[in-house]
C-alpha cells in the first residue's frame, strides 16, 4: 500500500488533573506510571473468556522506530491505525521510542485516539490482555475517557512484551520501550521475542536509519515509510540478487547488509531533502 498521506499540525491538548485511578486511566499519560491494587476499579472483564484459546494469528507484525527529528506526525497518523485495529495485517505491534521525543509525543497521540473496532474490544486476546494489566503494576497509555469508553480504549503497555501478555497470537494492543541511542534500541529490541514482518524507521538522518538497519536482524526496512508496496523489488530480493530502483515516488534495495539480505525502501523526497 502506498504511504501518501497528509501532515496535520498537532492537536490542542485540554489538560486534566491527575487521576487517582489506580488503573489504566488517561490521566496517567502525565505521569505516565500504572500502581494496581485490589481495592481498584478495574475494567469488568467477563471471566469465561479469560481462558478462550487464541482465535487470531500474527500477520506480519511491524516494529516502528520513532527517532528525535523524525516525522512524528506521519509516525503518529500510522500507529493511530495500528491501536485502532492491532488484528490487522501489518499492524505495528511494538513501538520504539527516543526518550526526547516521548512525552510530547504521547500526548499528542492520547489526544487522538479513537475507540477500537468492536472486534477488538470483544476479542479474547484483548479481554485476556485487560485481565493480566489488572494483575500487575504497569505504565499503560490508554485514550481520552470523556471520549472513548474504558473498555474499548487503544492501549499501549510499556516495558512489557507480547510474549508476557499473550500465550501466543496478537495481544490487541501495542507494547511499548523506550531508548537513547541507535545502539540502545537493538538491545532494548531483544526485550521482545516477536518475528516482525516489517520495521518502520522514522529518522531524517539517514545515516542513523541505515545503522538500525545493519544492526536489526530483519528482513524488510522501510525508512520514513510504512507498509509500502514490495512488489518492484520482491522477485530481485527471493532471487538473492543486488537492485536497486526507483518506482512510484520510493527508492527500493535489495542489498546485503550487516551480513543479511535485505529490503530497505524509503520515499525518495525524504531522502533528497536531507
Amino acid at each position: 500500500m502506498s504511504d501518501n498521506l497528509t501532515k496535520e499540525q498537532p492537536a490542542n491538548l485540554t489538560k486534566y488533573p491527575m487521576s487517582q485511578t489506580p488503573l489504566i486511566t488517561y490521566d496517567m499519560v502525565n505521569k505516565l506510571q500504572c500502581v494496581l491494587s485490589p481495592s481498584a476499579n478495574v475494567i469488568q472483564v467477563p471471566i469465561s473468556v479469560g481462558d478462550a484459546e487464541p482465535k487470531a494469528k500474527w500477520d506480519s507484525p511491524c516494529l516502528m522506530m520513532i527517532f528525535d527529528g523524525g516525522d512524528l506526525n506521519s509516525a503518529m497518523h500510522h500507529l493511530l491505525a495500528s491501536l485502532r485495529n492491532p488484528f490487522a495485517p501489518n499492524a505495528v505491534a511494538t513501538l520504539l521510542i527516543q526518550e526526547n521525543v516521548r512525552g510530547p509525543f504521547l500526548e499528542q497521540l492520547v489526544e487522538q485516539m479513537t475507540q477500537v473496532d468492536p472486534s477488538v474490544h470483544q476479542h479474547p486476546n484483548y479481554l485476556r490482555t485487560l485481565r493480566k494489566l489488572q494483575q500487575f503494576s504497569a505504565e499503560t497509555i490508554v485514550a481520552n475517557p470523556h471520549r472513548v469508553p474504558s473498555n474499548a480504549t487503544p492501549i499501549l503497555v510499556s516495558d512489557l512484551t507480547h510474549n508476557f501478555l499473550g500465550e501466543d497470537g496478537p495481544t490487541g494492543v501495542i507494547t511499548m520501550h523506550t531508548f537513547r541511542t541507535p545502539k540502545e534500541a537493538t538491545q532494548v529490541n531483544l526485550k521482545e521475542t516477536l518475528a516482525y514482518g516489517s520495521v518502520s524507521i522514522w529518522n531524517e538522518k539517514t545515516a542513523s536509519a541505515y545503522e538500525m538497519c545493519q544492526l536489526l536482524k530483519n528482513n524488510i526496512f522501510m525508512i520514513n515509510c510504512y507498509n509500502v508496496d514490495l512488489g518492484p523489488i520482491k522477485a530481485a530480493f527471493d532471487a538473492g540478487q543486488n537492485d536497486a530502483r526507483i518506482v512510484k515516488g520510493y527508492h527500493y534495495e535489495s542489498v546485503i547488509c550487516g551480513q543479511m539480505r535485505k529490503i530497505i525502501v524509503f520515499a525518495v523526497g525524504t531522502i533528497f531533502a536531507n
